[in-house]
């Protein structure tokens, strides 16, 4: 199982530097056998943004 990003429910978001949003959380890194890597900060804003850009065509 790959390496995951873990939002806890109970986390308490901030607003992003990037875009502004309060969308920014603090998230654990798990690898697959469930060993904690680290945290870092996930905006599941700015994620969306760039799932939908990279799914635009481009001419």
């Amino acid at each position: 199982m790959p390496n995951r990003v873990l939002i806890s429910r109970d986390s308490k978001p901030i607003p992003c530097e990037e875009c502004g949003l309060p969308t920014l959380h603090v998230a654990r890194l798990v690898s697959g056998d469930g060993a904690l890597l680290g945290q870092t900060l996930v905006c599941t804003a700015c994620r969306r943004h760039r799932a939908e850009a990279d799914a635009v065509p481009v001419h």
